[in-house]
């Protein structure tokens, strides 16, 4: 009998070791998880928490109390130890198993050395300049590590640890010497495994065992087209012009999932038609994405090309997307023409893919939400998304106009970005990623216009950032990948409205996607007549009226 049990021990223990092996997490499967896109559309396994340290104002402490809208986020840090006669501040200090998955930081001078130590150990595995370390190369190349509009640096490579990790600089600290050239802002996001997880932990010996790997993923990101889902079959397309209250309406059956869906429209008034005109995507008999056109392509208002992993807008109007979309017995695409015009809509054939739906697969979700005419005198958290259920937060397209109608010194207009995302999952008190504006949240910086295309973060349109030439519009869009943010029963992502100019106006669209279960429900607000609201439609003149009503009453009340 106790040889029986020693057998059959040892042969658990195998087993055992070999699903532990199988699953062990390292610098390779994240690369590799990265460009896959079926994995998005399952619930992770292993499970984990996606969260974020960042440089956010360390006044900023509980919702409605003092200190929550505070502004100046530069050069806050973890703490400091003193080590070999030097100062580190320290940016993030948290216990394995976990991976650093995106990191962004900017400076107006790279001072100082950035060091990230592992498990503990006294030596770092990289030390150097932050641009070299973020945007640089210092660990890898382009596009994992890229920079995008003035300083805006961003890397997207994986840095997985099973004990420790610690990231720290030795540079000036802003807050200590007083001098705005020492500012120091960073957004580190990082995902934290269940104890127990077996993850290997990074060395440069990975990076040279992986470098054919690491040049594929980078050659992907930049080629998203050529790296589709399979498709196994097709749904025809077609071409309608849809007058005002119409739509075109395709249905698809049997099991699977929409992995490649491709739309051009055309219209007189191009900028309205992609306002106007808008998708709905039904799903098992429940619509789970509403949304305009423009903003589910992630380009409006207006056609504005650019080119991301999961999105590409084309300069001959055509306007794809890859997310996988998978269903267990039919789906329903449509189009519809909310506007006063014609429009010419060019529906491509929908690639479907093979699904085998789990325990863990999830439905698609696309929400769209707006408000008009939106008054800056005091900052406030504008809600991009709540939704109630289980699910994965997996991107957004932020579309503005700015209506400022006084100069501020700084320009001859005023910047509108300065607010901070707070993203609450499973209704935490205090959100377990808060950053430090919403350009940085968009992975640039500064608040400079032009436009710009990254695998996981674009500028389509940037008219009113940088010169400031009012009034104007900006579009900005963040997907996501490894640093998705699961969430089990909640989420909720709001963002500072924080102008500099405190009598402004300003409008607000902002569509965001998510991966959830079937019971789950957001709030998305699409109506006929939300999107029906002129772009860009001239309230300065109102604006200035109240503004001078209210500065004519308070000059009368101080006499």
């Amino acid at each position: 009998m106790r040889k029986i049990i020693t057998a059959a021990a040892f042969f658990l223990f195998v087993v055992i070791s070999q699903i532990s092996v199988a699953q062990q997490i390292d610098v390779g499967t994240l690369l590799e998880e990265m460009v896959d896109r079926s994995k998005l559309a399952e619930f992770p396994e292993p499970v984990f928490q996606c969260k974020q340290f960042s440089s956010y104002n360390r006044e900023t402490i509980a919702v409605g109390e003092e200190g929550w809208f505070a502004n100046a986020d530069s050069s806050f840090f973890e703490g400091y130890e003193d080590v070999d006669g030097r100062r580190e501040w320290i940016m993030m200090d948290v216990d394995g198993p976990g991976s650093v998955v995106r990191w962004w930081l900017t400076q107006q001078k790279f001072d100082g050395t950035v060091r990230i130590y592992l498990d503990g150990s006294d030596v770092a595995i990289f030390a150097a300049t932050s641009d070299k370390i973020v945007g640089g190369d210092a660990i890898t190349g382009r596009p994992l590590s890229n920079v995008v509009g003035w300083n805006g640096r961003n890397l997207y490579m994986p840095i997985p640890f099973n004990k420790h990790c610690k990231i720290t600089y030795d540079g000036p600290n802003a807050n200590v010497t007083g001098k705005f050239p020492d500012c120091h802002y960073y957004n580190i996001n990082y995902i934290k495994y269940s104890a127990g997880t077996d993850v290997k932990t990074l060395t440069k010996n990975d990076l040279t065992k992986h470098s054919a790997l690491i040049d594929q993923v980078q050659e992907k990101l930049l080629k998203p087209e050529e790296n589709k889902l399979a498709v196994s079959r097709k749904a025809a397309g077609g071409k309608k012009t849809l007058k005002s209250g119409k739509s075109l309406t395709k249905k698809i059956k049997g099991a699977g999932a929409i992995s490649s869906l491709e739309l051009k429209i055309d219209s007189d008034d191009i900028a309205t038609a992609m306002r106007t005109t808008v998708i709905s995507i039904s799903f098992d008999g429940k619509e789970r994405v509403l949304s305009t056109v423009g903003e589910f392509f992630g380009c409006g208002p207006g056609l504005n090309p650019f080119k991301g992993w999961w999105r590409q807008v084309q300069s001959d109007g055509w306007m794809k997307c890859w997310w996988p979309m998978p269903f267990k017995k039919n789906a329903t695409v449509k189009i519809i023409n909310y506007g006063d015009a014609d429009v010419s809509v060019e529906l491509g054939q929908i690639g479907i893919s093979d699904w085998k739906w789990t325990d863990t697969t999830m439905y698609f979700n696309t929400t769209w939400r707006s408000e008009n005419n939106m008054k800056t005198t005091e900052p406030f958290d504008w809600n991009f998304v709540t939704v109630e259920g289980k699910g994965v937060y997996v991107g957004d397209t932020l579309a503005l106009f700015n209506e400022a109608i006084q100069p501020h010194p700084r320009g001859t207009g005023t910047w509108w970005g300065e607010g901070d995302e707070k993203i609450f999952v499973d209704k935490e008190a205090f959100p377990s990623t808060i950053g430090t504006g919403t350009e940085d949240y968009y992975g640039y910086s500064w608040g400079v216009g032009g436009t710009f295309s990254a695998p996981f973060h674009s500028m389509p349109r940037g008219d009113a950032n940088g010169n400031y030439t009012l009034p104007n519009h900006t579009t900005n869009t963040r997907v996501r990948s490894l640093d998705k943010i699961p969430f089990n029963t909640h989420l909720k992502l709001d963002m500072e409205v924080l102008h500099w100019q405190k009598i402004a106006v300003l409008d607000y669209a902002v569509t965001t996607h998510f991966y959830a279960v079937g019971t789950a429900e957001a709030n998305g607000d699409l109506t006929p007549e939300k999107v029906q609201v002129k772009l860009g439609d001239p309230k300065v003149a109102a604006a200035e009226a109240e503004a001078k009503a209210k500065a004519a009453k308070e000059a009368l009340e101080s006499k």
